[in-house]
């Protein structure tokens, strides 16, 4: 019996017929993991290109609409976050599903040019600043949970030298 069982192993030990199906075994886990993450981190590399740009575009459309009087208007600030979502300021269809115009902030902010540090076009004794940010969990593809790990966060910011219309004497 135990001879029999010793001749038995020796056999399958030499045997190829099954070695493609254990190597796929091996091999294909590994394959879809790599694939699936490819797929994950280039959507997540797509969505945040797709933000910072609505970002840069809600700070230059406020930079340019500011009016020293007032500042950061909630008309603008409204304008500004419709385009930053959905890239119109009437509103529309979301650039990145998941956010919201209500994810974008804008900022206005002086910085002190006593000095003149900041020469050039609109300088004087302060310069205004507009800034858009946002910060938000992306859903991505939903790969990540598969993966072992968490949705990542997209936080994005741009700023903008404010430049009011005045008119030339």
């Amino acid at each position: 019996m135990w001879l029999n069982l010793a001749g038995t192993m020796r056999s399958l030990w030499r045997n190829r017929e099954g070695s493609a199906l254990v190597e796929a075994t091996v091999v294909v886990p590994v394959l879809f993991t790599l694939t699936f993450g490819v797929y994950e981190f280039s959507w997540v590399f797509y969505t945040h290109q797709l933000v910072s740009a609505g970002v840069r575009d809600a700070a230059r459309y406020a930079a340019k609409a500011y009016d020293p009087t007032n500042p950061c208007g909630s008309t603008t600030v409204t304008d500004a976050q419709n385009l930053a979502a959905t890239g119109s300021i009437s509103g529309g269809t979301a650039r990145v599903s998941g956010w919201s115009a209500g994810d974008v902030t804008i900022v206005c902010s002086n910085i002190d040019n006593s000095g003149g540090t900041y020469r050039g076009i609109g300088g004087g004794a302060t310069v205004a600043i507009v800034t858009a940010s946002t910060s938000f969990a992306d859903n991505s593809l939903g790969y990540f949970p598969l993966l072992g790990l968490t949705a990542p966060t997209i936080s994005v910011s741009h700023s903008e030298r404010a430049i009011p219309d005045t008119p030339n004497p």
